[in-house]
């Protein structure tokens, strides 16, 4: 039987963790300035404290999860070099993997190191939704967390490190600039929203809502994806770029040069275009419904 230790198990991913690792059988402890909703057993203070308050809860465990925002998981690491001596695993729930499995992998050469990071809101159902489990090299360790994540019938997907920053680049910090770009509009448009409202049509009733999905979350989540990712600049500049395109072929009148590089977006989706254009269909049905006459 493992001690498992959950720094900042109280949060959203946190939770979503203990949970999973509650059902294994193993014993559990969290560790959060806030208690957890559920009555696991928990210390309510500051992770980098441990160190100085209760040094036996490092002592004894043997997995200790980073459910943090990756500067704090990082601090919290480096706090505790030297003072988890039964320490076999450390897992990390950070939306950047690799500098925080670099540093692990040089403060804990002997340590395995797993990466998770849920493609999904944990308050959500995870059944069949897609999970990526990070590991610099694979092992047995990461083969049974795995399966763990797998018995609660999750999509595993092992990436490398570096592999999962670049598509997260792409999947994360891309979509999230354009909703925050776009909250950012709204917020300076001077519109009155019971007007917006009254007229949006369905893509900006969609814009809306994930707008409104980012401000239900913690803006460290947000924070975390852009400022953390080497990557996401350059998904960023990209995405500045395409509205810099956007305004020249308006600028200059070029409607064919503006149907042909909709026609490259065509290409570069595939089979996919038509899978999404039904799955908008459905989503513009539903935030629009045809009334049902009386």
């Amino acid at each position: 039987m493992d001690n498992i230790l959950i720094l900042g198990g109280a949060g959203m991913v946190g939770s979503f963790i203990a949970k999973i690792f509650e059902k294994s059988g193993n014993a559990l402890t969290v560790i959060d300035l806030v208690p957890p909703r559920t009555s696991i057993n928990h210390h309510v203070m500051n992770v980098l404290s441990i160190p100085d308050k209760e040094p036996e809860l490092l002592e004894t465990a043997t997995i200790i999860v980073f459910a943090l925002p990756e500067d704090v998981a990082i601090s919290g690491l480096e706090r505790l070099v030297g003072k988890a001596p039964s320490v076999r695993t450390i897992v990390n729930t950070c939306s950047v993997q690799t500098t925080f499995q670099c540093r692990t992998e040089k403060l804990f050469p002997e340590v395995a190191s797993v990466g998770i990071n849920p493609m999904f809101a944990p308050t959500l159902d995870c059944t069949d939704r897609p999970v990526v489990l990070c590991e610099r090299t694979e092992s047995e360790v990461g083969n049974h967390f795995a399966a763990l994540l797998q018995e609660h019938a999750m999509r595993v997907m092992r990436l490398l490190p570096n592999e999962h920053d670049r598509v997260m680049a792409v999947c994360q910090a891309l979509p999230h600039a354009a909703i925050l770009a776009f909250s950012f509009a709204l917020e300076r448009s001077g519109c009155n929203m019971d007007t917006v409202q009254a007229l949006a049509p369905p893509p900006m009733k969609t814009m809306l809502s994930l707008a409104a999905r980012v401000l239900q979350n913690a803006p460290a989540i947000y924070w975390d994806i852009q400022k953390y990712n080497n990557a996401a600049q350059h998904q960023r500049d990209e995405l500045s770029a395409g509205l810099g395109l956007l305004n020249q072929l308006c600028g200059g009148d070029m409607s064919e040069a503006f149907a042909e590089k909709l026609n490259g977006v065509q290409r570069k989706m595939g089979g996919y275009a038509d899978t999404y254009g039904k799955a908008c269909e459905a989503l513009f049905n539903l935030l629009s419904p045809t009334r049902e006459s009386d």
